[in-house]
């Protein structure tokens, strides 16, 4: 009975180990012997922020409202050549506002008048009035998705023409003559409540109009700029804005303008003059900026540098900016990531090992990037070469193990 019992839990003890050992092998054969990653894609962009000052080189319009209240024709960032009437000032806050009911009525006269005339419609077909719609309904859902709103009223008045226009093609509408007269008689209404003309206010030179004024106005005489000192930006950043002014607004003279900001000692050996970068005001509706790094003013008592930026791309939102924080983007960087820890040397090669099969093959790399713990390492075209046997996106990269060496079983 003993030896049976005995004969019994041998049997099992042997089936156990040939149980873990039969395990055993089967999760050491499905089981990578060493960690991995795959390559991919990746890009990087070094980013620094900075506090600077929009510099431009502006006019002042000689004409105040004094007492009145202006009507702007244009809008920021408009290009005006010169004599273009920039505002109307007005005896009175009625005056303007029945002068600008006034141009709103003659604004969406004119649109009925343009959709109802045989000009327009004769050649109107149907299916490309539909397309023409969806295309401006699709511009109007972008420029609200993406915060771009700069030209959305314009797009909207041509919808709204062209949505006119289609219900004097498909016969819904025989006229909006009716409408017309409504419009007319209201315009007549408003002009006779008008008191007195308007003085006119024109730009003295072509450039861009700005309407806020802040007191920088000709604070640094324009050439100067490029040679601005870290501790003369300082001192523009520590003043007050005005808040308050009776000038009608300013032009820019030309469409180049300068962001001067100042750096720390830590910091200067990034700008590199002449180096093109990235502006980003983090304004709602405006994408970062393209820029130049004019010069670069170090501060050799104190440390620190002024940076000065050269642009010149401008928007309603842009013409606006005085005293503001950005982030200065560098070049971007592509290729692929990989960690620091899968680099290893055969001789004086650099390189990684990565998984094949069931071998280990060796692949030269040429570093772009280096940050902790990772780095980019150039894509090479596979259909070279040089290329194919270089690392390859979406390899599965060795990152641990000892003993690595080209062409090792893995098994």
């Amino acid at each position: 009975m003993k030896s049976t019992l005995t004969q019994r839990l041998v049997v099992a003890l042997v089936m156990v180990f040939l149980l873990v050992y039969v395990g055993y092998q089967i999760w050491r054969y499905v089981t990578p012997a060493y960690k991995t990653e795959t390559a991919f894609t990746y890009t990087v962009t070094e980013t620094t922020s900075v506090n600077g000052v929009v510099l431009r080189n502006e006019v002042l319009l000689d004409n105040s409202m004094g007492s009145g209240v202006a009507s702007y024709l244009v809008g920021d960032g408009a290009k005006v050549a010169g004599g273009t009437v920039i505002a109307e000032v007005y005896r009175n806050k009625e005056d303007a506002r029945n002068i600008e009911q006034l141009r709103a009525l003659e604004k969406k006269r004119a649109q009925l008048e343009r959709a109802q005339d045989p000009g327009t419609t004769s050649f109107a077909h149907t299916d490309v009035l539909n397309r023409q719609i969806f295309s401006e309904l699709d511009t109007i859902i972008g420029s609200v998705e993406s915060g771009l709103m700069a030209g959305a009223a314009e797009n909207a008045d041509n919808l709204l023409l062209l949505m006119n226009t289609k219900q004097i093609a498909t016969g819904r509408q025989s006229d909006f003559q009716e409408t017309i007269n409504q419009l007319k008689a209201e315009e007549r209404y408003l002009s006779n409540q008008i008191s007195r003309d308007p003085r006119r206010i024109t730009a003295p030179q072509p450039g861009y109009f700005i309407r806020t004024i802040d007191g920088f106005e000709g604070k640094v005489p324009y050439k100067e700029i490029p040679d601005l000192t870290r501790a003369q930006v300082d001192e523009m950043l520590a003043q007050p804005v005005q808040s308050e002014s009776d000038y009608v607004g300013k032009v820019m003279l030309g469409h180049r303008w300068y962001y001067a900001a100042t750096v720390p000692e830590e910091d200067a050996s990034l700008y590199k003059e002449g180096a093109s970068v990235t502006l980003d005001f983090h304004l709602s509706g405006t994408q970062p900026v393209p820029a130049v790094v004019y010069s670069v003013n170090e501060d050799r008592d104190n440390g620190g540098a002024a940076v000065i930026f050269r642009c010149d791309y401008i928007n309603e939102s842009l013409v606006n900016l005085r005293f503001t924080q950005a982030d200065v983007k560098f070049k971007s960087i592509s290729g692929l990531r990989v960690s620091s820890s899968a680099i290893r040397y055969e001789g004086i090669q650099k390189g990684v090992y990565v998984s094949r099969g069931e071998t280990m093959q060796f692949r030269p790399i040429t570093i772009l990037y280096e940050s902790p713990g990772f780095v980019i390492c150039l894509e090479m075209d596979t259909n070279t070469p040089e290329g194919a046997n270089g690392l390859q996106q979406f390899d599965e990269v060795i990152i641990g193990g000892a003993q690595l060496y080209d062409g090792k079983p893995l098994k």
